[in-house]
């Protein structure tokens, strides 16, 4: 295979890191080391290059192009080794009209380079895609060039068993995010799907977002304490978002359906079909009530501030959403179309669940044995993989501190604190000393904390089963009236807060002392941004985005920059999906350079985000995190640097925001989000790193 082309890529202004920040998200969920999931590998910085000029989301041109600052950038090109340049213009799929510019002037100055236009290869409206497929072209490749073929062959039928279920769920988790109409579930894959057995033990789980993954299991108990296996049918679905009744915070509506081993008639319900399974999926709907647009104001006090509550409730009969629930959920949304449509989204992801595993337990791998037998096998495998890996760690009590900002009512410090305790095969999760339930909504419920426990303990060994059987050998003690265990009524609604740093302190605790390798603390920032409003004729619009930060660097090498780390893996927003939304502009989507913290190998870089309001006005609310503390460096290293957010003013004012903020915006204002860096490792005069930062961005 030839070398690919050496190829510069040309951009709007403040979008030349959007290759090297991709979709925020990951695959390998429980590696060591956090590494984005690309498409393409990003040129080096020196060979992107930004223009102004700007076409909008309704394929105007509202900025534009400067003739002369193409030619001079062509200059510029011109003296690199470069052997190609892709082009990828800001709605360009709408309107061409400045890439086709572009490329003409580009063409003329640099005859015998190979230029492409993406809306000539593209036409997707995100931005990172378009942009990664002209790349390809541009090099003279496919997205078959860039894959190793990384397949691994299942050892017997009970691994075998375990790659299949892996694979439903995974179908479900993408049947889910096509099927929603919120861009939050829809493009950031705020939303989770998993397998349980009838008596409620995860056997699968999509490879998505660890923050609802592990929730999951106290909402199937939720489900089946108060509705008996025995006595469901098929075409029934049971629906809650309690925490205090296995939720986490109002927006997670959590579906649970029974699975059959027969399917039901076109009429009718199916008599003596026995349930093999149960499929879990929750979803962060856009809007369920409260007093901020969103359902997560970050100054409320109880969870009555927060939305609708629904208990474990029976949802579907006979595959119809009850007409009662419905009326109930629909009248306390602000964006009831929207929550509808993502309900059915929900049922549609467990429809698919029904068919795909009646067809596994029937025809899959080890069916002649039975397949409740085979899920236990399947389990009892990542339970024993789990301990071998406790076994070769050594015993101790590896202690940790860190702390949330504030808790967005009370502007003090609210401190996380850990001991974990590891005896030959087991170990013990012990959150005892945490702070006492705030009054702000940081807040985290039973639920929620079960999934940074989940994900810790499937780092432990990855390469086991993705099932809850790795939870066997863990003790979890989360105090009642703590921060990580609230009494009704207390606010959740910024638990993810405190579920990162919970799952951020398991990590570092463990990282720095039992793990073969060590490790600097990650950021452990997943900034939230709501935008609902009214747009300058009365029109509505809402939104929400999350907004990754820096991973830690560690004796293996430097920390990934804007990453989702930990229990996160939602991706980000597409400006271009955004700005066809709501009448908003993105400014800036772009790498916060320095914000690593120093070390032989720094800390992965947070981001800087700038988003203007067009038109209209709107309420703004902000959950960040690590404003007024930094991610600890490791043996030697320094910390990242802190988070930071602000309001632009039409008039000029600087508005300064807090860790947890609610303001309202005018059209003009703009808001930036900064988010933190993660820990550097190593003491910075070793320079183990042995690259330029401009390299760093390139090498995996």
């Amino acid at each position: 295979m030839p070398a690919p082309l050496k190829v510069a890529l040309v951009t709007n202004r403040g979008f030349g890191d959007v290759l090297t920040l991709a979709r925020q998200n990951r695959h390998d969920l429980y590696a060591a080391r956090p590494r984005l999931e690309r498409l393409v590998k990003p040129p080096r910085r020196s060979w992107r290059f930004e223009l102004a000029g700007r076409i909008d989301a309704g394929g105007r041109e509202v900025q534009p192009l400067d003739d002369a600052e193409v030619e001079t950038l062509a200059a510029r090109i011109a003296t690199t080794e470069v052997e190609a340049v892709a082009v990828c213009g800001l709605f360009s799929h709408l309107n061409p009209q400045h890439e086709l510019r572009i490329g003409e002037l580009l063409r003329r100055a640099l005859p015998g380079r190979t230029i492409v236009l993406s809306h000539q290869v593209d036409a997707r409206p995100r931005e990172y895609e378009r942009m990664a497929a002209a790349l390809l072209v541009a090099e003279g490749r496919t997205r078959a060039d860039e894959l190793a073929d990384v397949r691994r062959r299942p050892s017997d039928e009970i691994d075998a068993l375990g790659d299949a279920l892996q694979a439903v769920a995974d179908r479900i988790q993408a049947r889910l995010m096509q099927s929603a109409r919120s861009s939050i579930a829809r493009e950031a894959g705020d939303c989770a799907a998993a397998l349980f057995t009838p008596d409620g033990r995860l056997v699968a789980q999509a490879r998505w977002l660890p923050l609802l993954l592990g929730s999951l299991i106290n909402a199937v108990q939720a489900v089946l304490a108060r509705f008996p296996v025995a006595r469901m049918l098929d075409g029934d679905a049971f629906l809650l978002n309690d925490p205090w009744d296995g939720g986490t915070h109002l927006p997670d509506l959590t579906l649970v359906v029974p699975l059959f081993d027969e399917a039901r008639p076109a009429k009718g319900r199916t008599v003596g079909a026995r349930v093999i399974a149960l499929a879990a999926v929750s979803l962060h709907h856009q809007d369920v009530g409260g007093i901020t647009p969103g359902s997560v104001p970050p100054h409320a006090a109880s969870i009555f501030e927060e939305g609708l509550r629904v208990p474990a409730v029976q949802s579907h009969r006979g595959g119809q959403l009850d007409p009662t629930l419905r009326a109930l959920l629909l009248a306390n949304s602000r964006t009831p179309q929207h929550l509808e449509a993502d309900l059915e989204a929900q049922w549609v992801g467990a429809e698919l669940a029904a068919r795909e595993v009646r067809a596994l337990a029937a025809t899959g791998p080890g069916s002649a044995q039975p397949f409740a037998e085979r899920c236990t096998a399947l389990l009892a495998r990542a339970e024993a993989m789990t301990r071998a890996a406790l076994l070769r760690a050594p015993d101790g009590r590896y202690e940790w501190v860190d702390r949330l900002d504030s808790d967005g009512v009370d502007d003090h410090p609210v401190f996380l604190q850990l001991a974990l305790v590891k005896r030959g095969d087991t170990l013990a999760m012990d959150f005892t000393g945490s702070a006492p339930q705030t009054r702000g909504p940081v807040n985290a419920s039973a639920a929620s904390m079960m999934s940074a426990a989940l994900f810790f303990m499937r780092t432990l060994a990855p390469e086991a089963p993705n099932n809850g059987g790795c939870l066997a050998p863990l003790t979890l003690v989360l105090p009642e009236g703590s921060v990580v265990n609230p009494r009704f009524p207390a606010a959740v609604n910024a638990r993810t807060a405190t579920v990162k740093l919970a799952a951020n302190a398991l990590l570092a605790a463990w990282g720095q002392e039992a793990a073969a390798v060590t490790a600097a603390a990650h950021a452990g920032v997943a900034a939230v941004v709501s935008v609902g409003g009214e747009d300058d004729v009365g029109k509505p619009f809402h939104f929400t985005e999350i907004i990754a930060s820096g991973a830690g660097a560690s004796a293996r090498g430097r920390g990934e920059s804007a990453v989702s780390t930990d229990v996160g893996n939602a991706r980000n927003t597409p400006a271009e999906v955004l700005e066809a939304q709501a009448p908003v502009r993105v400014e800036a989507y772009e790498i916060k350079r320095g914000s690593g913290g120093p070390g032989a190998y720094r800390g992965g870089d947070g981001v800087r985000r700038v988003v203007r309001l067009l038109r209209g006005q709107a309420v703004l609310t902000y959950r960040g995190e690590r404003h007024h503390s930094q991610a600890p460096g490791c043996a030697g290293g320094g910390a990242g640097a802190s988070s930071s957010a602000r309001v632009l003013r039409a008039d000029g004012r600087v508005e300064a925001l807090g860790p947890r903020a609610r303001v309202t915006l005018a059209a003009g204002d703009a808001w930036v989000i900064e988010t933190a860096g993660g820990g550097g490792w190593g003491p910075p005069e070793a320079s183990l790193a042995g690259l330029p930062d401009d390299e760093w961005e390139t090498t995996r």
